[in-house]
């Protein structure tokens, strides 16, 4: 019997094990060969979006089973849902419902089967971005449930869907939702948003258990910040009554920034209404003084063991209707009195705290909303606070009224509460002061309508907070003596204000205000502030420092010329000495004058208007290793527009007057933007070499100062930069380049597109008269480009060489001529980093015309003599010579032109490359001998090659032939200067 069991157990057990490795590889074959993402996707997406007024994509639907062990399940990948309800094409953002990493979704199939019940046992979203957007018109993008095109049938014969849902997990991982009513003109966004649901949902009665939490919440309506920072956490139960249309909450739990608050109320659909009528209370979890402590933040005072008694009351209530142009009202209620407490292993605590609030929002102004302070009385550790306050109209124009009157040792306070390490409190202050304004004077700054009487002494004042790095010390005296309008004085010494944005410092600042004409309230009160400060200091991270002297300043704001309602502000300022630092740039005055008047354009914009004088202004900028020294002044400032009056500065050896505009300095010095000017220049000296040098090496403030012309110091390209675009008119008296002197230098210069453009400039310099346009572009420091077209009228052969080094590679014969010519040319070519030409690129066409010119003695002469026989003489006499040449991929070509010496008359041209490999020819067409002769010379300088032959030019240098070659070289000097002008193009 025994053994007959066992067998019956092991055919069953093997039976069993068969079955289940048997169902299992059906499933494993199913997920994996035949219900595959490939496949599924397609299909589950065309029935969603047949089924859908919207656009559902996704990049995978996978069945699960072994992950959803024992039940199957679905997973979807990076998921979105574009809605069609607002807009079938061109979709907006407001059209992008939902996107999702995530989901998986496990339901019990044999529920529904057996019971008509729908059982979701697990719902898993991961990174979800949920925008729901409604617009004015009412219509949401949420509405993506297709209209049934097909005749509605009898539902009462067919039944409900389902007897019953029961939701046992639903779980939202890292959400953000968005809420846009554009209806209501509600704006909300919840980031990093969790939750945690289950639900058992009948036909007429529904149960919901939520636990709720985000990190912050952004709250707008009507244009209006009303929320943002706040991180909460909502654990509930909620219950659904579908015949009432009612939601009640039951033990809600809300934690609004670690303020946990008791929730319980109901919202109910109002169908006559069209919105929903809101009813809930909350009130403090569990109210006591212990708690109200425990919420003042954990960054200033630690949360440490509390003895505490007495009454603690908070509470309110959201009650009305939601919906179009409707919003619930709030209220909050704040009652403590007869309280008492005291940190343990503290010498002080708090023997009196009594506070009476209560603040009431409607924002469908319906109902007056306003804030009111009743009382506030603190008394402990030689501290009596006794503080009411209201602000009335608080969601029109805020009509604000304090009135206080407290004795404070913030020394014996540091001891009451046990703060944070690093966050000390020092001092005293004795305040009797009774204050009124409204919130729309503060934003007009129509500051003479603030009503406030009484004192305010702060002694040995110090806030400090080294985990911010966080420190103010001060010692002040304000008195205020204007019961209907602002009028105060006020004896400041001492300040010191440091943190990680601004840091100040004030020696010794005494002010006085005073308001007049008051009663026109169509104006602005006109305010009248008289300062007296001494070693002011104030800084702005590493990006700005302010340093003044002794500074004498006063301050009208008054009403506009134009717009009475709008604010003016003049000011004059006098200082023994003004410094500024803005990122790398400095600037120092002495003895500075400002008086300007400055208009407000925006909240934060105000556009000044005046005159800044100084007796010297000393300017350091990173651009240039020379500083800029101004002497004795006067700039106008207005329109964003800094305007020069003859301003004479030294750079340097260089001195320059400046006449003319400057816009957009600040803009170009604290964002890069673009800098402009217009600017007049005279100057008796101008040393280039130094000022390239300065700009060339910006970092050498030292050797830059103290090199002399004679400095052998090699040019280095210099960069332009990107934000400036100047127009300049010269008129320079003397200018130093390499070794050269001009004078007499005048006419135009362009600055923009980080290139320079001389523009026909006159000077004179190297025994001539020049004509120069030029242009000088450096976009990096390795290469640059040059376009230039010289007219030079008379100048001596040998000085070309000084004036343009690539001649003797491009022409070796001038080095054979002696005497002055007119010489022109026009290139253009790429640089490398010292300013030189580089040859190979370089294109230009050039003309040489001079007469009586000498013919010097060489030995190339001495050989070309030989062969015709010439008369050899030291200095041999030329009639005259017209030479044209063009450079061009390399090659340089000599046009044939005449040259007549002595009894001959010859013709005279050829090739040569950029290694002095030349093919010339010479004919002879007039000379002793009866008969035309030709002299071929190849070869280079080391190794020349002398052939005679035919005369090849004999009709080449006709007329005819010598205007088509100048009509020639003419036309591509002019299309490379057009060339190289296309650099300057806006």
């Amino acid at each position: 019997m025994r053994h007959r069991t066992k067998k019956i157990l092991k055919i069953t057990g093997i039976t069993l094990v068969s079955i289940v490795v048997l169902v299992t590889a059906v499933i494993a074959v199913a997920i994996n060969f035949v219900f595959t993402p490939e496949k599924l996707t397609p299909v589950v997406l065309k029935v969603a979006n047949q089924n859908l007024n919207a656009k559902l994509d996704m990049k995978s639907v996978e069945l699960t089973f072994f992950s959803t062990f024992p039940r199957f399940g679905v997973k979807l990948t990076d998921g979105s849902l574009v809605s069609k309800s607002i807009r079938d094409s061109l979709w907006q953002r407001t059209d992008s419902l939902l996107t999702f990493k995530r989901a998986i979704v496990v339901v019990d199939v044999a529920d529904y089967l057996r019971a008509k019940k729908i059982s979701l046992n697990r719902l898993r979203l991961d990174s979800i971005n949920l925008y729901a957007y409604k617009g004015k018109d009412g219509v949401a993008n949420w509405d993506i449930v297709a209209s049934d095109t097909v005749a509605e049938t009898d539902t009462t014969s067919t039944g409900p869907i389902a007897s019953e849902i029961d939701i046992r997990r639903i779980v939202v991982r890292h959400a953000t939702v968005t809420y846009d009513d554009r209806e209501t003109r509600v704006f909300a966004n919840l980031w990093d948003a969790n939750l945690k649901l289950s639900a058992h949902l009948k036909r007429g009665h529904s149960m919901l258990a939520l636990d709720f939490d985000n990190k912050n919440i952004f709250f707008w309506q009507d244009g209006e910040l009303l929320a943002h920072r706040i991180a909460s956490r909502l654990k509930t139960e909620i219950e659904f009554n579908r015949a009432q249309r009612t939601i009640a909450l039951h033990d809600a739990l809300l934690d609004v920034n670690g303020v946990e608050l008791d929730l319980k109320g109901s919202v109910r659909r109002d169908t006559v209404a069209k919105a929903l009528d809101v009813d809930l209370q909350y009130g403090l979890h569990a109210p006591s003084l212990e708690r109200v402590l425990h919420m003042i933040p954990e960054s200033v005072v630690k949360k440490e063991e509390v003895s505490a008694q007495g009454d603690v009351t908070l509470n309110g209530i959201v009650k009305g209707l939601y919906g179009k142009d409707r919003m619930p009202m709030i209220t909050l209620k704040v009652l403590i009195d007869k309280a008492s407490a005291k940190y343990a292993r503290l010498p002080y605590g708090i023997d009196e705290f009594k506070a009476d609030f209560f603040g009431q929002v409607d924002l469908s102004k319906q109902k007056p909303s306003y804030l009111d302070l009743k009382i506030f009385h603190f008394k402990g550790a030689h501290t009596d606070i006794l503080a009411d306050a209201k602000v009335t109209d608080l969601l029109g124009d805020p009509d604000i009224t304090l009135n206080t009157q407290s004795t404070i040792d913030l020394t014996a306070l540091a001891q009451t509460f046990p703060l944070q390490e690093g966050v000390s409190i020092e001092g005293n202050v004795d305040a009797d002061l009774r204050l009124r304004c409204r919130l729309s004077s503060i934003k007009k700054k129509d500051l003479g309508r603030i009503k406030a009487l009484g004192k305010l002494n702060m002694t040995r004042l110090a806030l400090r907070d080294k985990n911010k790095d966080f420190e103010f010390t001060s010692d002040a005296s304000l008195r205020f003596f204007g019961n209907d309008v602002l009028g105060a004085q006020a004896q400041i010494k001492n300040i010191v204000l440091h943190s990680p944005q601004l840091n100040s410092t004030v020696e010794q600042l005494s002010a006085s205000i005073k308001t007049t004409n008051p009663q026109d309230t169509t104006r602005i009160a006109t305010v009248r502030c008289q300062v007296n400060a001494n070693k002011l200091k104030a800084s702005m991270s590493d990006s700005l420092l302010l340093f003044c002297g002794k500074t004498n300043a006063t301050v009208h704001l008054q009403p506009a010329e134009n717009k009475p309602t709008q604010p003016q502000v003049q000011l004059t300022l006098e200082a023994d000495t003004l410094f500024c630092r803005l990122g790398d740039n400095r600037l120092g005055m002495d003895k500075a004058g400002i008086r300007l008047k400055a208009k407000q354009v925006k909240d934060s914009i105000w556009i000044p208007q005046g005159t800044v004088g100084f007796n010297r202004l000393f300017v350091r900028t990173p651009m240039s290793s020379l500083p800029i020294r101004v002497q004795k002044t006067a700039v106008s400032v207005g329109n964003r527009t800094i305007t020069l009056h003859n301003a004479t500065m030294r750079i340097g050896r260089s001195d320059l007057t400046a006449s003319g505009s400057i816009h957009n300095l600040y803009a170009a010095m604290r964002r890069n933007k673009m800098l402009k000017a217009n600017l007049s220049l005279t100057s008796r000296n101008l040393n280039c070499n130094q000022l390239i040098r300065a700009i060339s090496f910006p970092q050498d403030t030292t050797q830059i100062e103290t090199e002399t012309d004679t400095t052998s110091t090699p040019l280095k390209l210099f960069v332009i930069p990107k934000n400036i675009d100047f127009e300049l008119q010269t008129n320079l008296k003397r200018v130093r380049y390499g070794k050269m002197v001009f004078t007499n230098v005048h006419g135009a210069v362009d600055v923009r597109n980080q290139a320079i453009h001389l523009k026909e400039l006159g000077m004179e310099g190297l025994g001539a008269t020049m004509n120069t346009t030029l242009i000088y572009q450096a976009r990096k420091p390795q290469s640059g480009y040059a376009g230039f077209d010289f007219k030079l009228h008379n100048i001596n052969i040998g000085k070309l060489v000084d004036f343009i080094p690539s001649l003797d590679t491009i022409v070796p014969m001038l080095r054979s001529f002696q005497g002055k010519v007119e010489f022109n040319v026009s290139a253009e070519s790429a640089l490398d980093s010292c300013l030189n030409l580089k040859i190979p690129t370089l294109r230009s066409a050039i003309h040489v015309e001079g007469d009586s010119l000498v013919l010097l003695d060489g030995e190339t002469f001495a050989e070309i003599s030989k062969k015709f026989l010439f008369k050899n003489k030291e200095r041999n006499l030329i009639d005259s010579i017209s030479v044209n040449i063009s450079v061009a991929d390399g090659n340089v070509t000599v046009y044939p032109f005449v040259i007549e010496m002595d009894r001959y008359r010859a013709a005279v041209g050829g090739t040569q490359d950029l290694d002095m490999n030349f093919n010339y020819h010479i004919s002879i067409l007039k000379s002793p001998i009866p008969f035309k002769l030709g002299l071929n010379i190849s070869g280079n300088l080391d190794k020349m090659k002398f052939g005679m032959g035919k005369a090849k030019y004999k009709d080449a240098v006709t007329p005819v032939e010598i205007h088509k070659v100048d009509s020639t070289i003419v036309k591509m000097g002019e299309q490379i200067v057009r060339d190289f002008r296309r650099v300057m193009r806006r």
